[in-house]
């Protein structure tokens, strides 16, 4: 703590209404919270309990923080402004070298690149490198790890750690990793938009108020991979797939035999194609060589884009970019296999409120607009789901209904999904393979 123990910041029946297309509504109430230098507070609650509106709020003008805090948003996408990575790290910021700063957040020979061309997780990491370029007080991370590989996570929670040490800076991260909140100095956790409970991490981690939220240590998992009928035509193969990035890199002579009931786990480093394999076997990204034959139909003959083939479809990794309506109701009666369904049951079988129909997509949380997104690609009766990380950033609830949904698809529906959450793909009942500069390989 400071030296006078002063907090950096104390607020005391705090509230925040949001106001949006449905009118207004309070998101935070009687909030009671003190920040102090060199803490970590780690938040937590489930999917729309406030944690990204509390972490957005503390660094608005509006906030006692505005000039003191700076914040990573959950989309690395929502803070990227310029047209080169060194043009991101530098902007504003004259005198640092952007070699030095690359180098250290792995984004080297990635000066001249676009940021949005780059991989989640690389643009997760250019957002944490200009935040710290500010040197804040206080600094707010919205799910800092949820698009990183299991060896970069660890390296981004080092080095928050290392920040607030050296700084005597304030850290706030929301999370739904039981890992990440573990190393917290306490835990909020967030229901409804109050405080549930506050206090040491230490005494909070078996609390079965946030085991519900994170999850218990769970033993290793023994299902059983879910495989097809081997005498089945495939619905999808790739042939001596190859793409080159943009970045450099890519990956060579990809194979494989996706049939009707199977489910696959694509695994790898950020940054490795794993999204790019998903979008070519949508018809989204046509290879530089190889096949791709989806549904007895190769793909890419004519041009760039195939996705009239009504064989595939893909739930990306940030899920909003599939709305197109501006109410949750007509985003799901848009779906002709939906129309008839009634909306308030069908959003509780999600575990979403009824009183959302109404809200406009984008007003969700994340993890509210990561749900509705894929319970209408699952809902679609396509031969092929394509998932990318589709776990991100839910709580152990949200996690466990989306194996829910996986376990009520039709069992000849194929599973392709791009996860770095070993553990939930196990669950999924998928085998596991590995995108490598040299193609796929089988674990």
């Amino acid at each position: 703590m400071s030296p006078d123990n002063k907090p950096l910041l104390s607020l005391r029946g705090w509230s925040l209404d949001r106001h949006s297309s449905a009118g207004a509504r309070t998101v935070l109430e009687n909030i009671d919270l003190d920040l102090h230098a060199g803490r970590w507070l780690a938040v937590i609650g489930a999917n729309g309990s406030g944690k990204s509106s509390l972490l957005k709020y503390l660094a608005s003008e509006d906030s006692p923080l505005a000039d003191q805090a700076a914040i990573m948003f959950q989309d690395p996408d929502d803070q990227v402004f310029a047209t080169g990575v060194d043009r991101e790290i530098t902007l504003g910021r004259e005198g640092r070298d952007p070699e030095a700063v690359r180098l250290e957040f792995g984004l080297a020979g990635l000066g001249e690149m676009n940021p949005r061309l780059l991989s989640a997780g690389q643009k997760q990491r250019l957002v944490l490198a200009v935040a710290l370029g500010d040197a804040p007080q206080v600094l707010l991370c919205d799910e800092p790890t949820s698009l990183q590989d299991p060896v970069q996570a660890d390296w981004v929670l080092d080095r928050l750690d290392q920040w607030r040490h050296e700084t005597g800076g304030a850290l706030v991260t929301a999370t739904c990793d039981r890992a990440e909140a573990a190393r917290a100095d306490e835990i909020m956790v967030l229901a409804a938009g109050r405080v549930l409970v506050h206090g040491p991490a230490a005494e909070l981690l078996d609390d079965p108020r946030v085991v519900e939220l994170l999850g218990a240590v769970s033993a290793p998992c023994e299902t059983p991979p879910v495989i097809g009928d081997p005498n089945r035509e495939p619905v999808l193969t790739l042939s001596e797939i190859g793409c080159d990035f943009t970045s450099g890199g890519g990956f060579s002579e990809a194979n494989l035999t996706v049939r009707p009931g199977d489910r696959w786990g694509l695994m790898g480093v950020n940054g490795c194609g794993k999204s790019t394999l998903l979008a070519l076997c949508a018809g989204a990204r046509r290879p530089e060589r190889g096949a791709v034959v989806l549904g007895g139909q190769r793909l890419y003959r004519k041009s760039g884009l195939d996705l009239d083939h009504g064989q595939a479809l893909l739930a990306p990794q940030f899920p909003e970019y599939l709305f197109t309506r501006s109410d949750v109701a007509s985003e799901i009666k848009l779906d002709p296999a939906l129309a008839d369904q009634p909306v308030s049951a069908w959003l509780e079988a999600l575990g979403l409120a009824a009183e959302i129909s109404a809200s406009n997509p984008h007003d969700l949380s994340s993890g509210q607009r990561r749900r509705l997104a894929l319970g209408l690609i699952l809902h679609s009766n396509r031969p092929l789901i394509l998932l990318d990380e589709p776990t991100a950033a839910l709580d152990a609830e949200g996690k466990a209904r989306v194996l829910g949904l996986l376990d009520q698809l039709p069992v000849e529906t194929a599973l392709v999904i791009a996860s770095h959450d070993q553990e939930f793909l196990s669950r999924a009942g998928c085998r596991v393979c590995e995108v490598r500069p040299e193609g796929l390989s089988i674990r």
